[in-house]
């Protein structure tokens, strides 16, 4: 197993290098976002404003953003990769449709996170389910957008999250598990004492 997972590079057989490059770019992407939301009280995205994440008021809109796109996602019915691509495609023309650079909710880049991270675990578990190193970065990418999530939302999804993205739900729910029994076994030392 690599030492570094999320700095070391897929080089599994079996995949293009095309399909290298994009689930390398997804893993990055994914990860540095899991980093941005839990490294630190400001989120910094490109073509967004900076978001305040102390502010519950804000984590109450940034997922309420998520929790209507991924509504939409699933009335489409389009696949994860459709998704990144429509995604992307709003993003970059909301940068490009000013000349000092337009803003987009940041809701839509976590959405996108959340999608890309999705795909790159369907895919490690599916088509290259025998590409170790694919599994291993996926996983790291995985884990680094549930820790970031946990950090700032706690453990509840929205309904529609839960639907459109099982993986990254059963994920949430993995992790907050062990966290949601330690609160309660302080609550419980709490009450008794």
């Amino acid at each position: 197993m690599p030492s570094s997972p999320e700095l070391q590079r897929v080089e599994a057989p079996g995949l293009s290098p095309a399909e290298q490059f994009v689930l390398d770019s997804f893993a990055d992407q994914a990860a540095g976002l899991g980093r941005l939301l839990a490294g630190s009280g400001q989120l910094r995205l490109e073509g967004c404003a900076p978001l305040d994440l102390t502010s519950a008021t804000t984590l109450d809109f940034l997922l309420l953003a998520i929790r209507v796109a991924a509504k939409q996602y699933l009335k489409r019915g389009d696949d994860l990769l459709r998704l990144i691509e429509r995604t992307g495609a709003i993003v970059d023309a909301a940068r490009g449709a000013r000349g000092d650079g337009g803003k987009t909710d940041a809701g839509l880049h976590l959405l996108r996170g959340i999608a890309m991270a999705e795909l790159l675990h369907a895919e490690s578990v599916g088509r290259f389910a025998r590409q170790a190193a694919l599994r291993v970065r996926a996983e790291a990418a995985m884990a680094s957008l549930v820790d970031g999530f946990l950090a700032r939302f706690g453990g509840e999804l929205p309904t529609e999250v839960r639907k459109a993205f099982p993986g990254f739900a059963a994920a949430i729910r993995d992790a907050w598990r062990p966290i949601k029994e330690r609160r309660g076994l302080l609550l419980w030392l709490t009450q008794r004492g």
